[in-house]
């Protein structure tokens, strides 16, 4: 399977409310880069990490999971990038909303590699 074809497969399950696959499918020794100037950015070298300084914090002010909607995938070679819609509600009442461009890098057909591209205003705007 092609690395297109994994993302893609994991998206759509995204897509069809199933999101459990994608960080199954994230490598222990995952390098994740979430850019910009909020209390989630910076570059994670580890799963657990990933989970410990990225994911946590988020699901601290969602009040359920994420609803995905892909709007363009785009490969070469191990090479993904995915441009999504993502709506999540929130603890403290209404809905979470951004746009996202992930650089996804596929090894050995898990995610080894993910650079996110995101709204750093909206997140900001979780966190006061």
């Amino acid at each position: 399977m092609s690395a297109k074809d994994i993302v893609s497969v994991l998206f759509q399950k995204w897509e069809d409310g199933d999101s459990s696959d994608f960080f199954t499918a994230v490598a222990d020794d995952l390098i994740w880069t979430a850019i910009g100037h909020t209390p989630i950015s910076g570059v994670s070298h580890s799963k657990a990490e990933y989970m410990q300084k990225t994911y946590l914090p988020l699901q601290s002010v969602f009040a359920g999971g994420t609803s995905c909607k892909v709007k363009r995938i785009v490969a070469e070679g191990d090479v993904v990038v995915v441009e999504w819609h993502g709506e999540t509600p929130l603890a403290k009442g209404g809905v979470y909303t951004n746009d996202y461009c992930w650089v996804v890098r596929v090894k050995a057909g898990k995610l080894a590699e993910v650079t996110g591209y995101f709204d750093t205003a909206a997140v900001n705007a979780l966190f006061t």
